[in-house]
């Protein structure tokens, strides 16, 4: 139906409009027969990539226009990097907004969350654990509980939740493997991942900080944060 005209839609039609920007973009028709928008969802660049950040350190994402956003999803990756406990709280997350366009004294938290202070479990694969395995055999360590995520924090840092632990040998992961890690790599319990579903229509930007100062007494931790957009 390019170009024609005085076409009633029907409701619930989905046709695509050609934008400004020449994309073509789609929308639905109400029960009125107007149009509105549907939804578009858009994967963001994490707004911090998979990384190891030090004890006592604090570190800001990038910020990121939400001009025309009506809601975001936040994925907060978190994962011990040693066993040992935090003095009183863990690491906290904190999500800003900010309605200026610009400047850092508008910066206002809108989610936050405390992480897991306790010890962890940790323990080195006895041999290279290929990509889209599901058994990971280990050297050392005590049994890796499953009760939360396993995190592999050297090479690429990857979460995998266990399902089955034999001993001290090896434990069965939900899920396969995405990455390859070799023999020797730390692995850790404690992991954690905690998603926020955000309504950001009156913000302009926004940005994610991993408070690793949360605590007089803190520890190396491995963290990502990935952002999904919805206009």
């Amino acid at each position: 139906m390019t170009g024609e005209i005085n076409h009633i839609m029907k409701q619930g039609n989905l046709i695509y409009l050609k934008g400004a920007d020449g994309q073509f973009y789609p929308a639905l028709s109400d029960t009125a027969g107007n149009l509105g928008t549907a939804n578009i969802e858009t994967i963001q660049p994490d707004l911090i990539t998979a990384q190891t950040i030090a004890a006592s350190t604090n570190v800001l994402s990038s910020v990121v226009s939400m001009v025309g956003v009506k809601k975001a999803l936040i994925q907060v990756y978190h994962a011990r990097a040693a066993t040992a406990a935090f003095t009183t709280n863990g690491t906290e997350y904190r999500i800003e907004v900010s309605a200026a366009s610009s400047g850092n004294d508008t910066w206002t938290p809108i989610a936050s969350i405390l992480c897991a202070s306790a010890v962890c479990n940790s323990a080195a694969s006895s041999s290279d654990c290929a990509a889209g395995t599901t058994l990971v055999t280990i050297t050392s360590g005590t049994a890796m509980p499953t009760t939360d995520y396993t995190v592999f924090t050297s090479g690429t840092i990857e979460w995998v939740k266990p399902t089955v632990a034999t001993g001290t040998a090896s434990f069965n992961i939900l899920d396969a493997t995405t990455y390859a890690h070799v023999s020797a790599t730390g692995i850790f319990s404690g992991g954690e991942k905690s998603p926020f579903t955000l309504d950001v229509s009156a913000a302009t930007r926004l940005r994610a900080v991993v408070n690793n100062i949360a605590s007089s007494g803190t520890q190396p931790i491995a963290s990502r944060v990935t952002l999904i957009t919805v206009k």
